[in-house]
């Protein structure tokens, strides 16, 4: 399966920065009640990796994704453990090797030129573009692009993006889905207010499907 097929039938993907099992069980759920079978956690804790786990064995359908990969031990246990995918938020040859070798989907947070022509010319076409916003939006990813016009690029763009933001960037031919928080408003996590959560998962799909 080429890495950007396992996303082809969602235009956007949620990303949760902080959650315990018992959280994110009810925002997977959440997803799952609007539709949208396809989630990343973050690995920034010990508790994301339990969290992970209960996930995987709950819901076996979900497409999930383990963030914020930095090591190889990482890259391991994410395979490991089921993910269907993994992330990170920037270029390493160590990783992308390690995962070719797991033939698990890997993106890889890239921001310059230099690093896009790098990830290409390893076979990365499908990068992750971290953190964009921060970087200038939608015109600093235009201008990032626009020398790469014949390198089949498909990209990810991730990094302070709002619900308000998701068509601009899904307007670009190189986009084909968009990343991001927004969904998953803290407060929303720690009441485990599943229907909120929903209502925003749909919220977004729909916006990003209107204007895709």
């Amino acid at each position: 399966m080429k890495h950007h097929q396992l996303f082809k039938n969602y235009p956007v993907l949620p990303i949760i920065n902080q959650a315990t099992a018992e959280e994110a069980l009810v925002i997977a759920e959440a997803f799952l009640e609007a539709d949208l079978y396809l989630m990343e956690m973050t690995l920034r804790t010990e508790t994301t990796k339990k969290a992970l786990v209960e996930v995987r064995k709950k819901f076996p359908d979900l497409i999930l994704g383990a963030g914020s990969i930095l090591s190889k031990d990482q890259m391991q246990w994410a395979f490991d453990a089921g993910m269907d995918f993994t992330v990170s938020p920037a270029w390493s040859d160590s990783l992308w090797e390690m995962s070719q070798k797991l033939k698990i989907p890997f993106y890889p947070g890239i921001l310059s030129p230099s690093e896009l022509l790098k990830s290409i010319k390893a076979g990365c076409l499908y990068p992750k573009i971290f953190p964009i916003e921060p970087a200038g939006g939608v015109p600093y990813l235009k201008s990032l692009l626009a020398p790469f016009k014949n390198a089949d690029v498909t990209c990810l763009p991730t990094g302070g993006i709002g619900k308000e933001k998701v068509s601009n960037y899904l307007n670009l031919p190189e986009v084909q889905i968009v990343g991001g928080s927004w969904m998953t408003p803290q407060i929303h996590i720690t009441n485990k207010d599943a229907k909120k959560i929903t209502e925003l998962a749909k919220a977004s799909l729909l916006l990003a499907n209107t204007n895709s």
